[in-house]
């Protein structure tokens, strides 16, 4: 939950950590999905092992720098990228793995024109009491990406900092090939919600409210929930799929879903994402559905 304060960036978890300038370990992304790739670097920072592959105590706690909104769609609005997450859902996922905090950093046009030095010196020096630094293999920071591993171990020798990286990560569902998000929003598009979950490592979802519908499928004796996405999701193929429906309680209905176009009056073509719960005839509010298999 976010705490208030006056920093210039939303604080999720433990706040003391950030706001008396307690000694940690950052990592920074933009971490959508929060899939197998993720939690291996999360894994490194808050379950560190020696070079035999005998844990070692953690020394710090992990804070971990994530970004609202993407940072690709400032550079390109008018095509947003789709998201494995939602922001809460990212946060939650990212706290449960083991990191201590989670920053949300608005990503605008001033903090879009730091320069790879000015990111380290006026945002992460002057925000943090940084002692490590864990990148990903492949993260760049400051204008036009000028930053890399070689310039934060530059910046960071000069004040005792610590700095690694993370190498690729690989899994045996792809032969071996890096997981990324770009990969998994693929294996979404295409139906493989199997094996798109499998790299995930839990289950993908679709938040949002429900809507009233045309009630055509409760005058047939199928009521279906129809969802108002709450955020810009990668969509799975159109088609029906199996999966659970979670009410506000928390508990999980297993249900039908349907995700496709059909047309609606005065609007053409219209997205329509509804799941029939079964065994179930209530009104329900809000839902995130749980796709399952194809």
């Amino acid at each position: 939950m976010r705490t208030e304060n006056n920093l210039p960036f939303e604080v999720y978890g433990n706040m003391d950590l950030i706001q008396d300038k307690k000694p940690i370990c950052i990592t920074f992304g933009n971490f959508d999905g929060v899939h197998l790739g993720h939690k291996y670097l999360i894994d490194s920072a808050v379950k560190p092992r020696n070079d035999e592959g005998k844990s070692i105590a953690k020394p710090y706690p992990l804070v971990i720098v994530t970004f609202e909104p993407h940072s690709s769609d400032y550079f390109t609005p008018h095509n947003p990228k789709q998201l494995l997450t939602n922001k809460d859902d990212k946060i939650a996922l990212l706290l449960s793995y083991g990191a201590s905090a989670v920053v949300v950093q608005k990503f605008n046009l001033e903090f879009a024109s730091l320069s790879a030095d000015d990111f380290c010196n006026q945002w992460l020096k002057a925000n943090f009491n940084v002692h490590s630094v864990l990148l990903g293999h492949d993260f760049c920071y400051g204008k036009n990406r000028q930053g890399n591993f070689e310039h934060m171990k530059n910046y960071a020798d000069k004040h005792g900092w610590d700095v690694s990286q993370i190498s690729v990560f690989k899994d045996s569902i792809t032969n071996h090939n890096p997981v990324s998000s770009s990969l998994i929003r693929q294996e979404i598009s295409s139906g493989n919600m199997e094996k798109a979950e499998g790299l995930l490592g839990h289950a993908y979802s679709l938040g949002g409210i429900v809507v009233h519908g045309d009630h055509k499928g409760r005058a047939l004796g199928f009521p279906t929930a129809n969802l108002k996405l709450d955020c810009n999701y990668v969509l799975p193929k159109y088609g029906v799929y199996a999966c659970y429906v979670e009410l506000e309680d928390k508990i999980l209905m297993p249900a039908v879903m349907n995700c496709g176009i059909r047309p609606s009056v005065g609007e053409g073509l219209k997205l329509q994402i509804e799941a029939h719960i079964l065994d179930f005839n209530q009104d329900i509010s809000l839902v995130a559905c749980f796709t399952a298999t194809g």
